[in-house]
């Protein structure tokens, strides 16, 4: 019987050191791994940007020789480094610098190339500041994170998907507090007192948790609309709602797809649904902005909005509108037609738009005029809630139930 037992026990405690062994084999694994990426980032940022001040220090050098000739040798220098930044996938729509035509001057060449370059290493600089600042775990490995809802700059609410409530984790990991959560609940963000603003198109309403209260109903939308989306301005107190007839994606004139914002105590204020398209023969015709307004988010600074629409399944595109609900730019697909499969949209600090792309598993950003965009971090999986903070933080829910915390800005 002792010789059993002793079998048994030496049995359980070899599968345990191997259990352990993996265990640490695969943290190292994942540490080598990040340690790869980022390396390979700066490596390739440093090039860049060696690449740039070379040049314009050629240009400056050449820049008293003024001919046709020097100018198109500098306009086809300055599309060489652009493809350069496209095939390695850090920057994409970077308009191509061109001379404007008319009297030859210096001083127009030198604006040419210097708006270019000040351009392309403001978009670059920030990829030497990307680095993993901590990693948390908020849910089982199974379920993956669907929205992260930023409470102070250094703790955020954080909901799994179809769970039926929502934690609040500080930067470190550490969970402070959990609130029952409906899973028929789409959508919710934080007011500036604290207070949780839901969406639930079973209810087809705008419900307010505060602090010490119980729920009340904020909005109630008629019957035919559905609520599956909001963003609250922190500043005004105003809120954001995406609206739809049904929870299939469509594009049609008859459906209904739009965005409303209302006031802190419910008021309607504004609604955007339409955008005006002139034809060929130019005529003026109304279409409809969205299909699927899955997340919102707002400018606090100018207003803009940011809108993920979903378009299928598996596909959407970003929308970025001013205050007004005029269109800025849409963004449908990425390099060389590539699937284009968003979830979450943020702005940041400074105005960029950050957007999670489950297909190429990238954070990209675009600037808000939409003028460029760069992979600003490679995730190892799937990545689908984001939240911006203000001190240069980005929190990134997985698919693995995990949040990682990078900082990109000093």
């Amino acid at each position: 019987c002792w010789f059993f037992f002793s079998i048994t026990g030496e049995s359980i405690r070899n599968k345990l050191d191997n259990i352990i062994s993996n265990l640490i084999a695969n943290a190292e694994n994942q540490r080598k791994e990040t340690m790869r990426q980022l390396s390979g980032t700066k490596e390739v940022t440093e090039d860049l940007v060696a690449k740039g001040t070379s040049f314009l220090e050629h240009t400056e050098s050449q820049i008293s020789v003024i001919s046709n000739l020097e100018i198109i040798h500098l306009e086809r220098e300055c599309s060489k480094l652009l493809i350069k930044m496209s095939e390695d996938h850090l920057i994409h729509h970077v308009a191509t610098p061109r001379f404007v035509g008319g009297e030859e001057s210096t001083e127009k060449l030198q604006s040419m190339v210097g708006d270019f370059y000040s351009d392309l290493v403001s978009s670059l600089k920030m990829m030497s500041y990307v680095r993993i600042d901590s990693t948390l775990t908020a849910c089982e490995s199974d379920v993956f994170i669907t929205k992260i809802c930023r409470v102070s700059d250094t703790e955020a609410w954080v909901r799994g998907f179809k769970e039926d409530e929502i934690k609040m984790f500080n930067k470190r990991g550490k969970l402070l507090k959990t609130l029952p959560f409906k899973p028929t609940c789409h959508d919710f963000d934080t007011t500036k007192s604290g207070s949780l603003l839901t969406v639930d198109p079973k209810t087809c309403c705008v419900q307010c948790y505060g602090p010490d209260s119980e729920p009340s109903t904020l909005v109630e939308f008629t019957k035919g609309l559905l609520p599956i989306s909001i963003n609250v301005n922190k500043t005004t107190g105003n809120f954001l709602v995406g609206l739809v007839d049904s929870l299939k994606y469509s594009s049609s004139f008859l459906g209904t797809r739009l965005l409303k914002r209302f006031s802190y105590d419910g008021h309607e204020i504004q609604t955007i649904q339409y955008q005006t398209k002139k034809s060929f023969f130019g005529r003026l015709s109304s279409c409809s902005i969205f299909t699927y307004p899955h997340r919102i988010a707002e400018n606090e600074q100018n207003g803009d909005i940011a809108v993920v629409n979903w378009t299928g399944d598996f596909t959407g595109e970003l929308i970025v509108l001013n205050k007004d609900g005029e269109v800025i730019f849409r963004h449908q697909h990425n390099e060389e037609g590539e699937t284009f499969s968003p979830w979450d949209v943020a702005f940041d600090v400074l105005g960029n738009v950050l957007v999670s792309d489950r297909y190429s598993r990238n954070i990209q950003m675009f600037k808000n005029s939409g003028s460029a965009k760069c992979v600003l971090f490679g995730c190892s999986i799937t990545p689908h809630a984001l939240e911006s903070f203000n001190d240069g933080k980005l929190w990134i829910g997985h698919s693995n139930g995990k949040i990682s915390v990078i900082q990109y800005m000093e």
